[in-house]
């Protein structure tokens, strides 16, 4: 069963699939008949979204947002720009000997870099195919670097499938490349190349290139790390002080001294000087030469005798105040987690948005706050607005922190299950997301096999596409390993057909 992301098999002849769809969409947008049978399902919904942003089937090709200083700035601000030179090294035989064009664009589908064949990038540019182009669905519709930033998955966009007339004897395979600490999406990598000479492997390469590059970037923020602990081990040395060091971008990569502190500060806060943090710690920052800051650290006001940790992931969720272990409804639970992800507080109408969305009552929300305040004792909870009065540990706060650190191997073995699996409420169900997507890509870009393994072993894991082929390409031909590998891969994937059918 051929891959629903790819556009062709190996057996498929590119002329007559070529033909097929270009009837199908003439019956879309000369007889109106939006999704035809004949086309893939995640190009019917490109489709209808790049109709939506009023993208016409017969416009010339992409606008050129960006040239000569515009697009210098252009490749300053992006993430990327420190590995394009791996992406090139990963993807340079096929721009000679398959005339393809290698092209990099940024996290909103904008080209900065286009290489390759110059006949082949010469052709391109009739569509604006061209470095400075903005490739975006909303711009010129379905097409592999637009439609990738989408949906946020590799993918093969093939001859009439492209909205866009312009574009319909090229075929494009794309991947997304996310940032190493945080998982977010950051740029993508493409290859282009002539319908007829298009292939399913293409599509295969494409993401490899976009793994090498994050593990580049990962490499480079490893390096950046250690020079900044270097830095910091200097700076602390003989000073008895509780600090903590933050990178450029507000992460706490390194702690002395000092628990209970958030994974990440927002910017703005960073080109502040003093910060208080919502337990009553007084911190001031250090800006640190070749970026980064230390948050030095004096006494709270008040010190605290007790902290409370959250253990919610998993399906046995349980509370520690101190030494004692409390057990409470799923309610209570939620609201635990909201107020440990607002440390600044929330105020009950807040509170109440947060946990029941529109429908919330204030009312409802200080009857619940009053029940746990008893059931955790005095000094916990604390109002105007309600937060968490005591230092803080949780369970799949511990676990994003690792993955911060690119310690994959470590959360993975803290990660006992989904956060709070029976919960409906919006923010967690998205931290939930958020946790799981980044420790799961942490794990399947890390070219680890005993980890891919373990992963593929755990419950979140166990029908992950992408980490069986993952584990299957870092196996050496062999390895006695690989044929179980191939086989489970091979599972996984009927089992994937077999659901979404």
């Amino acid at each position: 069963m051929r891959d629903s992301w790819a556009a062709i098999d190996v057996g498929t002849d590119p002329i007559a699939r070529a033909r097929a769809l270009t009837r199908a969409h003439e019956l879309a947008f000369v007889d109106g008949k939006v999704g035809p049978v004949g086309v893939r399902e995640l190009v019917r919904a490109s489709w209808k979204r790049s109709l939506a942003a009023g993208v016409a089937a017969d416009q010339v090709g992409a606008p050129v947002r960006f040239t000569g200083d515009e697009l210098v700035a252009a490749r300053e601000r992006c993430p990327l720009a420190p590995v394009v030179s791996v992406i090139r090294s990963e993807l340079s035989g096929l721009d000679g000997v398959a005339r393809h064009i290698v092209a990099v664009g940024d996290a909103f589908a904008n080209l900065l870099w286009v290489s390759g064949d110059p006949l082949t990038c010469e052709r391109a540019r009739a569509m604006r195919f061209q470095e400075g182009a903005a490739w975006s669905e909303q711009e010129v519709g379905t097409n592999a670097v637009g439609t990738v930033v989408a949906v946020d998955h590799p993918l093969q966009i093939f001859s009439a499938e492209h909205l866009v007339q312009a574009v319909h004897e090229w075929s494009c395979s794309a991947a997304p490349v996310h940032d190493p600490v945080n998982g977010e999406l950051i740029g993508v990598v493409d290859l282009t190349a002539d319908f007829r000479t298009s292939h399913p492997h293409t599509l295969f390469v494409a993401a490899l290139a976009a793994r090498a590059a994050e593990a580049a970037l990962r490499a480079l923020w490893r390096e950046s790390v250690g020079r900044l602990r270097e830095r910091w081990e200097t700076a602390i040395a003989g000073r008895r002080s509780a600090s903590a060091l933050l990178d450029s971008r507000g992460y706490v990569i390194a702690v002395r001294g000092v628990d209970g502190l958030p994974m990440r500060f927002d910017v703005p806060v960073i080109g502040a000087g003093r910060i208080v943090l919502p337990d009553g710690r007084v911190g001031e920052l250090e800006q640190l030469p070749g970026g980064g800051s230390i948050l030095w650290l004096r006494r709270p006001t008040r010190r605290h005798s007790q902290r409370v940790r959250l253990l919610l992931l998993g399906r046995g969720a349980n509370v520690q105040v101190g030494a004692a272990r409390r057990e409470m409804g799923l309610r209570s639970f939620e609201v635990l987690a909201v107020l440990a992800m607002h440390p600044e507080g929330l105020t009950a109408e807040q509170l109440a948005l947060a946990l029941y969305g529109e429908r919330g009552k204030t009312v409802t929300v200080r009857a619940q706050v009053h029940r746990l305040r008893r059931c955790l004792g005095p000094g916990v909870l604390a109002a105007y607005p309600y937060r968490l009065a005591v230092p803080v540990e949780a369970d799949w706060l511990d676990v994003a922190r690792l993955v911060a650190l690119g310690r994959a191997d470590t959360a993975l073995r803290a990660y006992r299950g989904a956060l709070l699996p029976a919960s409906d409420v919006p923010e967690i169900v998205e931290a939930r997301r958020l946790l799981e997507e980044s420790l799961r890509r942490s794990i399947v870009t890390s070219g680890d096999a005993e980890l891919l393994s373990r992963w593929l072993a755990h419950p979140a894991g166990a029908d992950d596409l992408a980490a069986a082929r993952a584990l299957v390409a870092v196996l050496p031909r062999g390895d006695t390993r690989r044929a179980a590998a191939t086989a489970s891969a091979a599972a996984i994937a009927r089992r994937t057909v077999a659901v979404a059918v």
